[in-house]
């Protein structure tokens, strides 16, 4: 019997996607989203409850609002696995250990890790007021920018819009992701005040932005000039 933090496998990965693909909503989550924004609510300073982030997975965000199984077996098996995943990555973070996204590759067996990065600013979007000490703490807030930028790359609105980068520099930004779940983990420790958590000081895994310096998200702009002014 799989307990109840017990990771999902390949195969359940795929039948929680397959779900959520198949549900009518177009606002509804992929699985890769799903993942980033189940991220972001977990390292995030707020706790939110499934009630609350239930109806943005699958695309209704009203009250009473609930997915269509096709029967209390399959309502009972899908969240099962969605319970298993929330909780898997929060013991991998609890445990200090780097969680790894779900990236799903395309037809090209290339992972993008825009649809991630999506739900990951999603997340933020709930808890926006309490998100704004790390984008405004510059120091920190690097973090996070390799989540804004694959967010917003094929953003329809030209201001918001990212420069797609080079295969080698999105593969960056995929490692900078995934360092980015355990650095905002550790800053948001004491506003989530978990005995787990506590006392564990905020360690840097990649270099500090200085303002004058080229943004990390390749658009070849100045950080202050880019992201930066962008966080606020």
């Amino acid at each position: 019997m799989k307990i109840i933090s017990t990771p999902l496998s390949h195969d359940e990965v795929d039948q929680l996607g397959d779900f959520l693909d198949a549900l009518p909503s177009p606002d509804a989550m992929n699985v890769e989203q799903l993942d980033g924004f189940f991220c972001a609510l977990l390292v995030g300073p707020d706790l939110v409850m499934a009630s609350e982030y239930w109806p943005h997975v699958v695309g209704d965000a009203g009250e009473n609002a609930a997915p269509v199984f096709d029967s209390q077996a399959e309502a009972e098996v899908i969240m099962s696995l969605v319970v298993r995943h929330w909780n898997a990555i929060n013991a991998t973070l609890r445990a200090n250990d780097v969680y790894s996204p779900i990236f799903v590759e395309n037809d090209n067996n290339v992972a993008l890790g825009n649809d991630w990065a999506s739900g990951f600013m999603h997340g933020v979007s709930l808890r926006r007021s309490s998100w704004q000490p790390l984008l405004d703490d510059e120091s920190h807030a690097s973090a996070i920018l390799p989540m804004m930028a694959l967010a917003h790359e094929n953003d329809p609105d030209p201001e918001l819009r990212f420069a797609s980068p080079t295969p080698e520099k999105r593969e960056q930004m995929l490692l900078m992701m995934t360092a980015g779940i355990v650095q905002l983990y550790r800053y948001f420790a004491p506003a989530r005040n978990r005995e787990a958590a506590a006392g564990q000081p905020f360690t840097r895994d990649q270099p500090k932005v200085g303002r004058n310096e080229l943004c990390l998200c390749g658009s070849g702009k100045k950080y202050k000039h880019c992201c930066l002014a962008r966080l606020h």
